[in-house]
């Protein structure tokens, strides 16, 4: 009777949201303090090449923030960073230090942006539709300002996987060639298992969906996977699964023994860009 009781309630907890975007997206404000003083010692950034930047995905504005040579977005070769799910860009500052500093400081121009509802972006994220478009607006101001498919590195970080697969299975501005995937979220029952704890399809109450193998099997470009075995919020299991429906002819994966969802921090800046660094330059 108790575990009825206990489902019930958690069913209406979850139909009382818009869609299942209002239980599972940690959105929330940002303060966007692009600065030295918030990075890792070591991976500090030449602050004239922080540039903030908006554009607009429907009727929302999209923020973002890019770290390199705005003169030279048609030359350079750019890291789209696609991050998990925390409240802003602004949890993600330090990653982007490092990637910044990948073989030396600014080789590789990085963006980062916040889906709508996160940090200073406007608007509510409900669903893998609304990541889509606010992924097309970036990557169509990235292709006006005439940044190629033979350029780009796209790398997703956990929630990023949302709109990183269905980028790389065709839905992209700019042809995905290059893709890194780390700790991704396979599927929207894994997420709401995971935030539930309950063993129910997505499907009993939202229309919310994605499935990253069906992405990774209409993925014809080069992949690279990075886990760990002991990860609480994307069991690696699943997202096993979904890698291995990948067609394209260069993969490699990265699993480490008990690491868990904070990848890099468990397995130090220095081996995590190593093999970011190995993938980029096959």
């Amino acid at each position: 009777m108790k575990k009825t009781i206990l489902l019930f309630t958690a069913l209406l907890a979850l139909n009382s949201c818009q869609d299942i975007g209002g239980a599972l997206f940690f959105a929330g404000d940002g303060t966007y303090e692009f600065t030295n003083e918030n990075l890792e010692t070591g991976y500090f950034v030449n602050e004239t090449k922080i540039h903030r930047f908006e554009t607009y995905s429907e009727n929302d504005t999209i923020q973002g923030v890019y770290v390199g040579d705005f003169s030279q977005i048609e030359n350079d070769t750019i890291i789209v960073y696609l991050h998990g799910n925390a409240p802003s860009m602004d949890n993600f500052w330090s990653t982007i230090g490092v990637l910044a500093n990948l073989n030396e400081q600014h080789h590789y121009g990085v963006l980062m942006y916040d889906y709508r509802g996160y940090g200073k972006s406007t608007g509510t994220t409900l669903d893998a539709a609304t990541m889509q478009a606010d992924y097309n607006s970036v990557l169509n101001w990235l292709k006006d300002r005439g940044l190629t498919s033979d350029r780009m590195v796209v790398f997703a970080n956990s929630l990023g996987s949302l709109p990183a697969g269905a980028a790389a299975a065709g839905n992209s501005p700019i042809t995905v060639e290059k893709l890194v995937m780390e700790v991704p979220q396979s599927s929207a029952d894994a997420m709401l298992q995971g935030a539930t704890g309950l063993s129910l399809p997505s499907s009993m109450i939202t229309s919310y969906n994605f499935d990253l193998g069906s992405d990774m099997a209409n993925y014809s470009g080069d992949l690279l996977w990075m886990h760990g075995t002991s990860d609480d919020v994307a069991p690696i299991d699943n997202a096993r699964t979904a890698m291995a429906e990948h067609q394209g002819t260069f993969y490699s994966e990265a699993v480490y023994e008990g690491a868990g969802h904070g990848l890099r921090w468990d397995i130090g800046n220095e081996e995590w860009s190593r093999v970011l660094l190995d993938f980029m330059r096959e």
